[in-house]
């Protein structure tokens, strides 16, 4: 009987895999429902970068006493795109700009609990994109 259990068990977790192509449910939640998704007018800091695979990836800031206010992104990339975009925006939303330095790829990783290996780059792609626009904001401040 613990044969079959184990059998049904790993049928269905094969199926789960092929249904989300291998990404966890926070990652396919993330990526097929995304937040934070959009553009904000006169944002506080902005960057826009085009990854080696092609996709783009912005993101924009608005930022009141050193607090990530609003953070939103777009992005013509796919779902894994979304889901490290995604991410990092609800990372950092209200979170002090200095603390949000700790943003990067192995922490958006860690949040949707890893993507596939061939889309980590995805999650690279939207924390230098975020750097950026933390580096605009700081540059726009200082002037």
């Amino acid at each position: 009987m613990a044969d079959e259990e184990e059998i049904k068990k790993e049928m269905l977790d094969l199926l789960m895999e092929k249904i989300t192509g291998g990404l966890s449910e926070k990652a396919y939640d993330y990526g097929y429902n995304p937040r934070n998704y959009g553009s904000l007018d006169s944002p506080d800091g902005y960057a826009k970068i085009t990854g080696p695979c092609g996709d783009t990836m912005e993101m924009f800031l608005k930022i009141n006493n050193d607090k990530i206010d609003d953070i939103t992104y777009t992005t013509d990339g796919c779902v894994t795109s979304h889901a490290a975009g995604t991410a990092a925006t609800v990372m950092a939303k209200g979170k002090p700009v200095r603390e949000c330095i700790k943003i990067n790829q192995s922490a958006i990783l860690e949040h949707l609990d890893g993507l596939p290996e061939d889309s980590e780059h995805c999650a690279l792609l939207v924390a230098k994109t975020f750097h950026s626009a933390l580096r605009n904001y700081a540059v726009g401040k200082k002037r």
